[in-house]
């Protein structure tokens, strides 16, 4: 896998998908931010008591979006959940684990790698 240093994602591809085709491209080391996932507020509710008690390091990213401009407050909202690097496979193999028939969650954990 490679590592986009503009959008903290990780790929497979000699190309982030995300970043417009970024071509910076690079491997990463174990304390580089990396995107597990986006997710909404449900979700997140519970990945983050998960990556807690596992003790895996995270910083959780609030989009604010439409739902907190009309005032729904955050339910409607989406996150982005970032961890090192180092801990990136114990991360994903507990949120995918968990949430295996999850289609949302994995898609999201897909998508973050641009897949």
């Amino acid at each position: 896998m490679l590592y986009c240093p503009k959008c903290s994602r990780l790929t497979r591809s000699e190309v982030c998908p995300s970043c417009e085709g970024s071509k910076r491209l690079r491997e990463p080391s174990g304390d580089d931010p990396v995107l597990l996932l986006a997710t909404r507020f449900v979700h997140a509710s519970m990945i983050e008591p998960l990556l807690e008690e596992a003790k895996i390091p995270y910083s959780k990213i609030d989009q604010m979006g439409w739902g907190a401009t009309l005032g729904f407050g955050t339910m409607l909202e989406s996150y982005q959940f970032y961890v090192p690097y180092a801990a990136y496979p114990e991360a994903l193999e507990l949120v995918a684990g968990i949430f295996a028939n999850d289609e949302e969650v994995m898609r999201g954990l897909g998508e973050a790698v641009g897949q």
